[in-house]
């Protein structure tokens, strides 16, 4: 495998050399992205999670893209199943949210690492490590019994994950990330700006793409309405509202004024009627009285 990362974009990729096997992965998974929408969104963000702590390298002890995306799908597998057959007549909804933390709950608090062997062949099913036929490929290593037994689809006889020798950590990695999340989701919930950040820290070029993803939306927004984002406002248009302004001001102003002469007409009628007269008739009523 020849590792490399693309300097303008920051993207690593790797390169499968005498390996006949990664065009038929390819098109396996790209087979479950169409039959599961969840995989996608689960796998960018799984993804993260382990690159982000430097567990995402097989040769490191970590887990690679190809055994996250089996440990995904052989999850999906069964939560659709234990769905289908005990919460189907209650049409439960399902989100992100709530599989994200299953997830971390099956593989961080639940999963039996050292007996328990995962298959994603026929819909997905469990088996154990210690069975003839299988202790000789998935149970060889007394040392690292602990390592996670995944099946390859194309050749049953190869474990995906016994490279990933630092499962416990990225056990407890699930499990603590599980405890994060429910602290902010149960009572008395802690606060905070962003619930998924408190386990993905958010990068500069995160805060790029969603300004990117919001200027795009507004775009869209203005198209549906009629508008043309890139067209500018043209020199006519923009005299033609000013103009239309100023005879705006100009009208309130005479308004005004003529609001203005009312009142006082209507103040000096009032004053008569009181019998203080106008000012002029104030001054000659104070002089009569003197």
């Amino acid at each position: 495998i020849v590792k490399f990362t693309h300097k303008p974009t920051n993207i690593s990729a790797d390169i499968c050399i005498n390996e006949s096997n990664g065009i038929q992965a390819a098109t396996l998974m790209k087979r479950f992205l169409e039959s599961m929408p969840p995989l996608k969104p689960l796998t960018f963000l799984l993804k993260y999670f382990m690159a982000v702590r430097g567990l995402n390298e097989p040769y490191t002890g970590g887990c690679g893209s190809f055994m996250i995306q089996m440990m995904i799908v052989s999850f999906l597998q069964h939560r659709e199943r234990w769905y289908y057959n005990h919460v189907r007549e209650y049409n439960a909804p399902m989100n992100l949210g709530s599989l994200l933390l299953d997830f971390f709950e099956l593989y961080g608090m639940d999963f039996n690492y050292l007996t328990t062997g995962i298959s994603v062949r026929n819909d997905g099913f469990y088996f154990p490590k210690g069975n003839k036929g299988r202790r000789e490929y998935f149970f060889t290593n007394p040392s690292r019994a602990f390592t996670l037994g995944i099946e390859n689809p194309f050749d049953i006889t190869m474990d995906i994950g016994k490279s990933s020798f630092r499962m416990q950590l990225i056990q407890k990695s699930f499990e603590v990330a599980l405890r994060v999340l429910l602290s902010h989701v149960a009572y008395p919930a802690v606060e905070t700006q962003s619930i998924l950040a408190s386990i993905l820290p958010p990068t500069e070029e995160m805060y790029k793409r969603a300004t990117l993803h919001k200027v795009l939306k507004i775009e869209m927004s203005l198209k549906s309405q009629g508008y043309d984002p890139q067209t500018p406002i043209s020199n006519s248009n923009h005299d033609s509202n000013n103009d239309n302004d100023s005879n705006h001001d100009s009208n309130n102003n005479h308004q005004s004024r003529h609001e203005k002469n009312n009142r006082d007409d209507y103040y000096d009628n009032h004053r008569q009627w009181r019998g203080g007269g106008s000012r002029g008739n104030r001054n000659n009523q104070g002089n009569y009285r003197r």
